[in-house]
């Protein structure tokens, strides 16, 4: 029976010594899975009022928000107001919403929605309020 335990122990000393050193392309990998505001690239869909931005806003648009700094998550999401910018992904879908003091995003996934404040001037700047 205590051979089960050292065999264990050994096990898991290794899984952790393993985890512990893994390479950091690795750790970025899984980190992004986990990531809640992600860096986008420019291939995304920008629309506003239901019409596409044009390419060099898009580009602008795309820059600011992934240079936006996270504020905080929220729990309770609070009620949307204006017209949306609206982002679409692969598999996910924001709204943005600009207000004078803050940014509010909405990620809907497969099945859930989180929600999310950023910080960034620029961004904030085209608040229509």
């Amino acid at each position: 029976m205590s051979w089960v335990f050292i065999v264990l122990l050994i096990v898991f000393s290794l899984f952790k010594i393993a985890a512990a050193s893994a390479p950091s392309a690795v750790v970025e990998k899984i980190g992004k899975i986990f990531q809640l505001h992600p860096t986008l690239s420019y291939d995304v869909k920008v629309k506003q009022n239901g019409k596409s931005l044009s390419e060099e806003k898009r580009r602008h648009f795309v820059d600011e928000f992934n240079q936006a700094n996270f504020l905080e998550k929220y729990y309770y999401p609070p009620a949307p107001e204006g017209i949306p910018y609206e982002i679409e992904v692969k598999n996910d879908k924001y709204l943005i919403y600009p207000y004078p003091d803050r940014v509010d995003v909405f990620k809907y996934t497969k099945k859930k929605v989180f929600s999310y404040s950023l910080r960034s001037q620029t961004l904030q700047g085209q608040a229509t309020h």
